[in-house]
């Protein structure tokens, strides 16, 4: 398993303006990444938000890597902070969504509170024999105004994250791949409403010495609740030997979680030919109330995958509500 890990820690300090609320109007809402950087000189773009009818855009301070501008769309006016690395962007100016690092704001005058905000940071390294990967983005809208502006399918927070290390690039099969999506809705309190969360992940088990070409691991944790859980639905999982198996059902805005663990192990001595040893496992809770929970594996059957019958094949259960059922990934080049 490659031991390639580093971590990129980047904290901006945002401050909230207070006054009276008033509402949204019917105007060209503000929206990010519409500016690029030119050797950490940071130039809104021409053609984007900015560019606009009835929409001004005046610098109230610059420096390397830092803009803040007075935005006003003709109904509305807000102050946008942009931050990234000083010196960032090549000559001729860069796409903010193309930069290793960018934070940005908006904040409305006149609002009672709240905030819009992005932070994204990517990180890529390639050296003989290695390449690791690393990308993260979270934004919020928070307070009642900049609830209203979210795009479509978005949550009040938004964390979307994706890491891998694959090892030594120069044999198969010992890389690390891992994605984290967090969703969260708030009310105009602050309380949370809703949540979403997905974890996956798949992990290539060889030495970083010869190639692997069969053990493998495969891991996925599922979980919904509140207003991100918006229908009814029941997982039934089989019993097998030391299992509780059975039916766990929820309705809409019930906190439920599914866990899913794959694995693949050749255990065949040297020289003679594989001898796979599978191993699949299950478990669904519905945590709200009393909670319910029911758990399953196999030792033959792996995959989550239908029957043809408009179901999933024994002992496992799968709803859609969470996304693609799971399957055991092979070895990653």
């Amino acid at each position: 398993m490659g031991k390639n890990v580093r971590a990129t820690v980047k904290a901006v300090s945002m401050a909230g303006a207070f006054a009276m609320l008033v509402p949204v109007g019917l105007h060209a809402a503000p929206v990010f990444d519409n500016w690029s950087a030119d050797n950490g000189t940071i130039t809104p773009d021409p053609a984007g938000y900015c560019g606009q009818t009835g929409v001004t855009c005046t610098p109230l301070v610059s420096g390397d890597g830092f803009l803040q501008q007075e935005v006003v769309d003709g109904a509305d006016t807000y102050i946008q902070t942009i931050i990234t690395d000083p010196g960032a962007g090549a000559a001729g100016g860069t796409p903010a969504a193309n930069l290793p690092y960018s934070d940005e704001s908006f904040i409305r005058q006149g609002a009672a509170n709240g905030i819009m905000g992005q932070q994204r940071s990517t990180e890529s390294t390639t050296t003989p024999n290695t390449q690791f990967n690393f990308s993260n983005t979270a934004t919020f809208y928070m307070g009642a105004w900049a609830s209203a502006l979210k795009p479509a399918g978005a949550a009040n927070m938004n964390i979307d994250q994706n890491f891998t290390d694959q090892g030594n690039t120069a044999v198969l099969g010992d890389g690390l791949f891992n994605s984290f999506k967090m969703n969260i809705n708030q009310d105009a309190a602050g309380n949370v409403t809703g949540k979403k969360m997905s974890l996956r992940q798949n992990l290539g088990m060889g030495d970083g010495v010869v190639d692997n070409t069969t053990n493998s691991q495969s891991f996925v944790i599922e979980q919904l609740s509140g207003d991100q859980n918006v229908a009814p639905g029941s997982l039934t999982l089989g019993n097998t030997s030391g299992t509780n198996g059975g039916t766990v059902s929820w309705v809409a805005g019930d906190d439920v979680m599914v866990a899913w663990l794959g694995q693949q192990v050749d255990t065949a001595q040297a020289g003679s030919p594989p001898n796979l040893s599978k191993f699949g496992f299950q478990s669904v809770t519905n945590n709200t109330g009393t909670p319910a929970t029911a758990s399953t594996f196999s030792t033959t059957q792996v995959d989550i995958v239908p029957d043809g019958q408009g179901g999933y094949e024994f002992p496992f259960d799968w709803d859609t509500a969470f996304g693609a059922a799971p399957t055991l990934a092979a070895p990653q080049p």
